[in-house]
């Protein structure tokens, strides 16, 4: 149990969502109901953090299957003397309209009760799929909205909300924003206030008793509850006046009528206060803070609006405040009250200045940038008296940041977890919508034209179809549960093959309805219900599906099966089959969406995420008691023969594939923290470069650690601050930010600090950018959980890019001051989609460069690496990164105090480790040459010492023949060292490949084009021919990709990568994933066929397959001469002074797009051929 939630006084640290639970014990409350949606789906797992609390007080926590349903419970809750709450999003609210209007215009006349209705508002739009408004909808509804402000208003006005709902006899929204449920802040708790009418004491209703009329609202009585409303929001007015809940803030009446004053509520309250505080104004401008936004009290108005001269209201998005403003002034100017109106502003500003934005929300920034001019106006024809140097210092802060560098910062979509079992499905997908188009494949394999599938969207993860690179697999979005109604609705019209994928979460919220609608209307469809045993989407929640509920209880699992076949008939298809189990999985789909009407396959495959925990969890345990992992499986990618085509993370998009630099160029490589060795990145069969590495040890590995000191470390230099402290992290998901937040601002708490944060959480933490500000005050100044333009001390960066996307001056928090921010940054990228799909890279040395013009000081370090070689995992990186800027004295915090965050943070089993790798992060500083081996490649002369070795070991004569060969040449005393290294160690390649005189063939062509070549020109020609020519030569058929994937080069590496230390009893063993191919009398006899290293050992010996085999690789081999008759025509051409060194250096470098193995290969091959006759046209 988290003691947070039982604690009866003094203050603590609590996110938004944590504050809704407390307020909700504080708050006497007997039902906790919902559905889960971002922003406020992690309240449910604090409900799950605190079951032990529910369960022994007999608190009532469920979620129910939709939000209709969770709405409806709160009607049932009224008929006795119960305070529930149910929580969901803004488009959760949609759907449970119907409920909550007849819940709320009916009378309970129990006023111990109460109703509240907590909705979970995304102003900025960063997860919510619609730009819905729900204090617009509550008041369609006749709903009173309440909106808390501050965290310590979020979490007491719970308890508040339920006394003015029990008392007025309305339901109450509850109305939060994503920057207040995912931040959070230091608030001061109260005693658990236990309800004494719950699960274990429960009562018995007289249905005598029970008022009918005033609880069923149904024509006639449905005019006569509308008639009481009136009344009953006079007694929420009275109420709310009791609580004080509207306040007026820094009017002086002695002094007259202000020339200026705000009226806000809920967030944009601390914003405002946030950007007067920045603008030195705190305090020195009248506020109507509001508490109840609907409807808004007379009472607290009037006063105000006759204080004022005129009124800008602050609000995010469309005029809700505004209008009603504006609604009342017409009321009091028409009878007589006022005399003459003031003036009310907000989306407009006076002197034609613009107002705040109608579209998407607000912050400190924003609202200072719109007041700056006003204030200045004001000044300027002296109708306000203030201190302009604040402003002026503010005006100078954010031109100066706006003036910063750019920086291409790209877009980091979201994507499927590693291990995500919907990859199997969209892989499969992809594969069969080119298939399906494909006229031949179709006629060949389905005897039918081509078919264009469309596919209808959905909610849950598999929304991420939208993103690359399965763009093609979601074509519309109607909402959750729904897209089997788009269906329905384009189904009489269209002859094509219609797709609708459904999660397990979304079949039992709204999912089977539309199932049932498609079977009735007998829709041409294939419904596919990933069924993944979680509602994964908003953090693995429980469903009908599951056997436990919300705390853990055991509960009725219903099966998916069993209530599609009760729904339909015999004609219904309804198959269950496992995803990775690619071959069936694919023949199934074909097959199915080819027959007509509704059919239904179950994809059952349990969630990456849940399933991966339990594996670590069950690893944990085997190290525990035998202090290391006897085995281990991973999935690794032999760079020397992945010829960088991409297909697989084309057709994947998986964050475990990331892109590793060779002398080779780029090649794609697991990544050892993101790869969940799932084995998807295997199943297209593009390429033999993908291998399992099976990893067996006798004994535990050397700690990389032992022998370095982490105690006895120097005290870092002093960090202090005058009145805040600002701190930024800035990451992709699922590399700790939240972790490193959640360090600080325990640790801050401790320290005595008070406290305000914001972490982003919703869709971008599937691999998306993920941010937190950080903010600790001494001063008792108001202020907002996020950090104006120019305004961060410190930017913690795991990311590179996403740290780059917070400074940049066109992005929304350019937080970076030159004069005032202090970066750190770990500069091992972590690539976007686009980057794993070729479309998109940046230079990491450009992006330090601009990085540093941002900064005061940057600190830069290839973290991951380091805590890879120390750490044995990239993880601890970010507590690595938190231990560098302490001991560079950049954290105002205590050494004992950071401890007690990482306790407080971390589960108890890694605590040890990440204490060790926060002072690893410390060592860094105090030792950096120590850690960092310096990268310094090999020499031209080592690379030629080294190879000449390797070929001695097979013969004496082949390494001298080698040396010969390369002096001979004299190409080492005509290009740059390094071209040289390039020409050498492919020289050497090509005597592997195919003996000495090839390899002499391709000096001989070398030397050649060096002669003509110069070296004002850098010998760029050169350089392309020497990569092009031997890329086009060594042709990677069966022979030489056997030779690679087990070549010395080759195996140490991966020794090193694996760290396998052979004089301990590590082993390391290779399955790998090929495909042969060879032609037999024209015919290609193809078959997929793991093979273990013995076996390639064999295959690499048969080079004379080659001789035997003429049609083998013959396309290939057409392409190595039609290159070499390029090299003959540029050297044709000289005498004639007919080249135009450009154009051919583009032809010469054509090869470099050609990449892949046969059918990938075979149409590039082609394009480049032809792109090569259209330049030497133009010749």
């Amino acid at each position: 149990m988290d003691e947070r939630f039982v604690r009866d006084h003094g203050v603590t640290i609590l996110t938004g969502n944590e504050c809704l639970v407390k307020g909700g014990l504080e708050g006497r409350m007997s039902l906790f109901t919902g559905y889960p949606g971002s922003p406020v789906a992690t309240v449910f797992e604090t409900v799950q953090v605190s079951s032990e609390i529910f369960i022994q007080k007999g608190i009532v926590a469920q979620i129910a299957n939709n939000e209709a349903l969770s709405a409806s419970r709160l009607h049932g809750a009224r008929m006795a003397k119960i305070r529930a709450m149910t929580v969901f999003k803004s488009v959760g609210m949609h759907v449970a309209s119907d409920a909550l209007a007849l819940g709320n215009l009916a009378e309970y006349h129990l006023p111990e009760g109460g109703a509240l209705v907590v909705v979970g508002d995304d102003p900025w739009m960063d997860s919510t799929q619609t730009n819905s408004d729900s204090r617009f909808l509550s008041q369609h509804l006749q709903i009173p909205v309440l909106q808390p402000a501050t965290f310590q208003e979020l979490k007491d006005w719970v308890k508040i909300g339920f006394e003015l709902s029990g008392g007025s006899d309305l339901y109450i929204t509850y109305h939060v924003t994503t920057n207040q449920v995912d931040g959070g802040g230091t608030v001061e708790v109260h005693p658990n206030d236990y309800p004494s009418l719950n699960a274990l004491n429960p009562t018995i209703l007289d249905s005598k008793k029970i008022k009918k009329n005033d609880l069923v609202v149904l024509p006639p009585r449905t005019w006569q509850c509308e008639a009481s409303l009136k009344g009953r929001y006079q007694r929420l007015w009275d109420l709310a006046r009791q609580k004080n809940l509207d306040q007026i803030l820094y009017h002086d009446p002695s002094r007259g009528r202000a020339p200026l004053g705000f009226v806000t509520a809920g967030l944009p309250y601390c914003y405002l206060e946030h950007a007067l505080t920045e603008l030195g104004l705190s305090k020195k401008v009248p506020i109507l803070k509001l508490g109840i936004i609907y409807p808004a009290d007379p009472a607290s108005l009037i006063p105000f609006l006759k204080s004022v001269e005129n009124v800008v209201v602050v609000e995010e998005k469309r005029p809700f405040l505004e209008n009603q403003v504006i609604e009342l002034v017409r009321d009091l100017v028409q009878s007589g009250e006022l005399s003459s109106s003031p003036g009310i502003w907000g989306k407009k500003f006076p002197f034609d200045l613009l107002g705040f934005s109608h579209e998407r929300g607000l912050s400190p920034s924003l609202v200072i940038q719109q007041l700056i001019p006003l204030f200045q106006e004001y000044q300027k024809r002296n109708m306000i008296n203030i201190d302009t140097k604040s402003i002026e210092s503010v005006v100078k802060r954010f031109d100066e940041v706006d003036r910063l560098p750019p920086f291409p910062v790209f877009s980091r979509t979201p994507t499927f977890c590693s291990g995500c079992p919907h990859r199997d499905t969209s892989t499969v997908f992809l594969e069969i919508k080119r298939d399906f188009s494909d006229p031949h494949y179709m006629k060949r394999h389905h005897a039918c034209g081509p078919l264009d599938l469309i596919f209808h969207g959905d909610t849950g993860c598999y929304s991420m179809l939208i993103f690359p690179p399965n763009e093609s697999l979601m074509h519309n979005y109607a909402g959750m549960g729904l897209g089997g109604g788009s269906g329905a609705g384009i189904d009489p019209f269209i002859t094509n093959k219609q797709v609708l994928f459904v999660g397990d979460g979304t079949f039992f919220h709204s999912g089977m309805l539309a199932i049932s609608d498609s079977i009735k209307n007998n829709q041409d469809i294939t419904y596919f219900i990933l069924d993944n045993k979680t509602t994964a989407m908003t953090g693995h929640q429980p469903h009908a599906g599951n056997d436990v509920d919300i705390v853990g209880q055991r509960t009725f699992s219903q099966n998916i099966e069993s209530i599609l076949r009760a729904m339909g008939s015999m004609k219904v298809s309804i198959v269950r089959i496992n995803p990775a189990d690619r071959a069936r999985y694919r023949k199934l789909i074909e097959e199915t969406i080819l027959k007509d009407g509704v059919k239904i396959i179950i994809a059952d495959k349990e969630c990456g995420i849940t399933y991966h925990r339990k594996k670590k969890a069950q690893q944990r345990q085997t190290i525990a008691h035998q202090g290391f992992l006897p085995l281990e499986k991973k999935i690794n990618i032999a760079e020397e023969v992945c010829e960088n085509c991409l297909e697989c993370t084309r057709l994947t998009g998986c964050p475990g594939l990331t892109i590793k630099e060779t002398d080779y160029g780029p090649k794609i490589q697991t990544d050892l923290f993101n790869c969940v060795d799932d084995t998807a990145c295997t199943k297209g069969m593009v390429c033999p470069s993908f291998e399992k590495v099976i990893i067996q040890r006798k004994r535990p590995q050397k700690n990389p650690l032992d022998g370095l000191i982490l105690d006895d470390l120097p005290s870092p230099p002093k960090c202090d601050f005058k009145n805040e402290w600002a701190a930024y992290v800035a990451g992709v998901g699922g590399q700790g930010a939240g972790v490193t937040s959640a360090i600080l601002v325990r640790a801050g708490t401790v320290q005595g600090y008070r406290i305000q944060f914001n972490d982003k959480k919703g869709l971008s933490i599937r691999s998306g950018g993920v941010y937190s500000h950080i903010l600790f005050m001494k001063d008792d100044k108001k202020r907002s959980p996020i950090i104006p333009n120019g305004g961060a001390d410190l930017i913690l960066g795991l990311d590179l890019l996403e740290t780059l996307r917070a400074c940049e001056p066109r992005f929304r928090f350019k937080i970076a001051h030159p004069q005032r921010t202090r970066i750190m940054v770990n500069t091992i990228k972590a690539p976007t989609v686009s980057m794993l799909m070729g479309e998109n890279d940046y230079d990491v040395d450009e992006a330090v460069r601009v990085l540093k013009s941002y900064s005061l000081e940057l600190l830069t370090l290839p973290l991951g690496d380091v805590c890879q070689k120390y750490m044995g995992t990239k993880r601890y990186k970010n507590v690595a990164l938190l231990g560098m800027a302490y001991q560079h004295g950049l954290i105002p915090l205590s050494f004992e105090n950071i401890q007690t965050g990482i306790k407080q943070t971390v589960p108890p089993e890694v605590f040890e480790d990440n204490v060790k790798a926060f002072q690893l992060g410390r060592c860094l500083v105090v030792e950096q040459k120590a850690f960092l081996d310096p990268i310094v490649p090999p020499t031209y002369e080592q690379i030629l010492k080294e190879k000449e070795a390797l070929l001695n070991r097979k013969s004496q004569k082949l390494g001298q023949a080698y040396q010969a060969m390369i002096h001979k040449s004299g190409i080492n005393l005509t290009l740059d060292r390094e071209t040289n290294y390039h020409v050498a160690l492919r020289v050497y390649d090509l005597i592997q490949y195919e003996g000495v005189s090839l390899a002499e063939h391709y000096l001989n062509w070398i030397v050649k084009i060096a002669a003509h070549d110069s070296k004002t020109r850098h010998y760029r020609i050169t350089q392309a021919v020497l990569r092009n020519l031997y890329k086009v030569m060594a042709i990677k058929d069966e022979v030489w990709v056997a030779h690679l994937l087990t070549s010395p080069e080759k195996i140490n590496r991966d020794r090193e990568r694996y760290k396998i230390d052979v004089l301990r009893g590590d082993r390391l063993k290779y399955i790998h994933y090929n495909r042969p191919q060879f032609t037999l009398f024209g015919k290609d006899i193809r078959w997929t066929m793991p093979t273990k290293n013995w076996m390639l050992h064999v295959m690499k010996r048969l080079k004379f397959l080659r001789r035997l085999l003429p049609g083998w690789h013959a396309k290939e081999k057409v392409f190595r001469d039609w290159y070499v008759t390029m090299m003959e025509a540029y050297l044709a051409d000289l005498p004639h002074r007919r080249v135009r060194y450009e154009d051919w250096l583009k032809i010469l470098r054509l090869p470099e797009k050609v990449t892949g193995y046969r059918e990938i290969r075979y149409p590039k091959q082609d394009q480049v051929m032809a792109e090569a006759e259209g330049i030497r046209k133009s010749l």
